[in-house]
This record gives structure tokens, sequence and C-alpha cells, in this order.
């Protein structure tokens, strides 16, 4: 009986634990970019220091798409069982610190770190608001992040003991239709119910069925390794292909049908409560000498009490500031686009009648470095536009004078507007992009790879 629940609780954790690094892999591989900024962040010198690890940001997070993938793959067909548990166990060891780490960072705490020269120097804290271990799918807490590896550890409990008793292998046909079906099963609901995205079953099908192909077809011995490189022929496709592109499936306020002019409301605006934000203070008790953290909004009751200025005396007011309520808070907040002046015209533009086609680089000093390329067909695309009377601008993260060069060298025949550059990379992955919109909403995006010509959008209602 022992035994048996045992082997069950095996097969449910491999089920689960499985679809869910294919499913987490999934969707990092599918905004790889987003994933590489999110690395960007833990490596500046305020959060871990591992600034020489930056030029490496892409290539680290495919390496951990792929690797998360192939390790969810290997989870559910039994491929390697010692190995495939070891390596599962190391990443979420490193997982559940980064979240922890990520969870309890103080952000106005300081931190010493060693500069190039060799020197001791102390830094403020670079707090990561979010690990990113679902992109924007689903934007966890960090600390929620931290709950669910600790979930997922457990659960790699008996999987661990199995292994390690040699009691998981090679499926056999009905271990694999439980496994299958119900991985298949928890992925469907998964991307039905929180994703709103279907592809991850034929993701995860698509990863099956290469790995069992070739177990079918090779008759070898290092046949499991024939079937990982299969998964990563697999996963790498993908991969490429939201690289070179963008990505298959958009969950920023920018996605193709969301309004950019509805997604800046405030919360006045709409006529919805915002959340409420207290700042904590700290005192210390005259009598015992102890220190007391109270948040603002408390103090300013406590503050009328005639014993709290008898028994306490200020420290500090500089304290962490702690949301003591949710409320409604605009999905787009740091959308300005100026001109050569400095004027703001991010409200007229959006609230241009018709189309309009944004030219957008996040960076356009690497933009000119690599040649400006797809700019032919920008350019052509602009003119036939503008022709129509639709309007084109560029916008970029660059000033008035690198935007006037730039738009001189490559003969740019629309105006360019300047715009913080982590909003761009917001509003779309390609570098450079093109982004068209109706009335403030989005209604299409290209990278520069793909850039229509006019004639195709001559039918646009």
């Amino acid at each position: 009986m022992i035994s048996k629940l045992s082997h069950g609780l095996t097969l449910f954790s491999r089920m689960f634990v499985g679809a869910l690094f294919v499913v987490s892999g999934l969707i990092k591989s599918n905004d790889a970019l987003g994933f590489m900024y999110k690395l960007e962040e833990y490596f500046e010198p305020g959060a871990l220091n591992l600034e020489f690890l930056t030029p490496y940001a892409l290539q680290i997070a495919i390496f951990v798409c792929i690797a998360e993938v192939l390790l969810g793959i290997a989870l559910l067909v039994g491929a390697l069982p010692k190995l495939t548990t070891i390596l599962t166990v190391v990443m979420m060891v490193f997982f559940t610190w980064l979240t922890w780490y990520t969870a309890t960072c103080d952000p106005f705490g300081m931190k010493m770190i060693t500069d190039a020269d060799g020197t001791m120097m102390e830094i403020a804290n670079q707090c990561v608001l979010e690990c990113g271990c679902f992109g924007n799918a689903i934007p966890l807490t960090a600390y929620q992040s931290f709950l669910k590896d600790i979930f997922l550890l457990i659960l790699i409990i008996p999987i661990a003991i199995a292994a390690f008793r040699n009691k998981i292998q090679l499926n056999d046909p009905n271990t694999s239709m439980i496994l299958y079906t119900g991985a298949l099963v928890l992925t469907f609901l998964f991307g039905y119910m929180m994703l709103d995205w279907i592809f991850p079953v034929l993701y995860l099908t698509f990863l099956l069925l290469a790995a069992s192909m070739v177990r079918r077809r090779v008759n070898h011995p290092k046949v499991e390794w024939l079937m990982a490189i299969s998964v990563i022929l697999v996963a790498g496709l993908v991969q490429m292909k939201t690289i070179t592109d963008l990505p298959l499936k958009d969950y920023r306020p920018y996605a193709i049908g969301e309004s950019i002019t509805q997604n800046r409301l405030s919360a006045d605006e709409i006529g919805l409560d915002p959340p409420v934000y207290a700042t904590e203070y700290t005192f210390k008790n005259i009598k015992t000498g102890l220190d007391t953290v109270i948040l603002s909004s408390d103090w300013l009751v406590m503050q009328k009490a005639p014993s709290f200025k008898v028994t306490y005396e200020i420290v500090s007011y500089e304290g962490a500031e702690v949301k003591i309520s949710d409320g409604y808070e605009p999905r787009i907040m740091d959308l300005i686009m100026e001109n050569e002046a400095g004027d703001d015209l991010t409200d007229e533009v959006l609230s241009n009648k018709g189309y309009t086609f944004f030219y957008i680089s996040k960076d356009l000093d690497a933009v000119a470095e690599a040649g400006a390329p797809g700019q032919e067909e920008f350019n052509a695309l602009a003119e036939a536009a503008q022709k129509e009377g639709i309007a084109f601008y560029g916008l970029t993260n660059s000033g008035a004078d690198f935007n006037s060069t730039f738009a001189t060298e490559n003969a740019a025949p629309y105006e360019f507007l300047t715009c913080d550059q982590i909003e761009l990379k917001i509003v779309i992955r390609s570098n450079p992009g093109l982004v068209l919109i109706k009335e403030g909403v989005v209604v299409g995006k290209w990278a520069w790879r793909d850039i229509p010509t006019f004639s195709e959008f001559v039918n646009l209602p």
C-alpha cells in the first residue's frame, strides 16, 4: 500500500513539475529579450554585482530557457533520472535563493562592493521588484515566487528519492500514457485559465513527440542523449523564431489590441480608488530604549494621544514605503514623447485620427552601428504613408541632436521624438521595430526583418 502511494506521488510530482518547467521555460523563451533585461537588472552593482556577465545576458537567458524545458521533458519521459534530478534540484535551489534574495532586498539599504580597481565602496541596494519567473504573463511578486519555488522543492523530494532508489527509468507505454495525458491536461488548464494561450499544449506535444520518435526509431545505448538533442532542436527553433521576430504572445500593455490611451489613465480619471502607501517611521521608546517602526498613516492618529509624545521620540522619517491597500494603477506610466524643442506631444500623437506609424528604437546608437537595418523599407513605407496623409514618427531613446544626425544620414522622411529607453523596451522587443496604432489602439507590430510594404495596408478600415 505504502509502495503504491509512493509510486503515485512520484508520478504526480514528475507530471506537475515537468509540465510546469516546460510552461515556465516556454514563457521565458517566448520573450527571451525580456528575460535578458531582467538578468541585466540582477547583474547591476547594487544587486548581485555581476557586471562581467552583462555582455552574455542574452546567451544566459537562452541557456536557462532551453535548460528548463529540457529538464521538464526529461522528468516526464524518465530520461537520465539521477542526472536530471541533480540538475533540477540545483536549478530549484538557485531559483529559491534568488527569489528569497529578491523578496528580502531592502531598497533603502546599502552594500559594500569592490570596484574595478579593487577598492571597497558602499553603494545603495538596487532591488529587483519581480524575479521574471513567468515574465509579463503572470507578474508574481518576489515573495509569491519564493513560495512557489518552496512548493516545487517539496515536490522534487519524492522524485529524488525514487531516482536514487532506481525506481525511475525510461517510461513504459502505460507510464507514458499516464504522465503525458496528465501533463497535457495540466498544461491546457494552465494555458487556458492563466495565460489565455493554447500554444503551450502544442509546444509540449511537439517536444514529447520528438523525444518519443527518437526513442522508437533509434536503438543505441545513448538514446537518452539523442532524445535530449531532439528536444533541444525543437525548443531551439521556437527560441530562434521569438528572437529574430517578435514574441508569439505579447502580455505587455502595448500588445496588439491594447489601448495605449486607456492604459495611461490614472485611477482618478477612470473613477477608481488608487493604491494607498505609507512610509515606515522609526521611533525610539524613551522608557525602554528600543526602536519601534510606525507607519505614517498610523502616526497621524497616534501623535494626537498625550501619552505618545512622552513615550516616543523620532529617530527617522526616512523609511521604506509600503502598500497598505491595493487599488488601480496605470499599466503605462512613463510614456512621454518629446520633440526637438522638448515639448510633450504624447497626448497629441495618441489622439491622431486614423492610423499612426512609429519607427521604434530602444538604442539608436546600436542601430546606427549596425548600419541601420531595414531603413530602406522604413523610409519607403513612411513616404507612401505620408502621401496618403497618415502620420509617421520615429521614437527613440536618443536626444534631438543624435536623432537629427541619424535622420540626415539615413534620409529618414519622418519626425523623430524622444522617449524613455525602458519604455521603448516594453513597446516592442525588436530594435528597430514598427508599431501601427489607430486612435491610440495598437493594431500591428513588426520586427525590422518583417517590415511590410504600404500596399499591404491599403484595405485597412
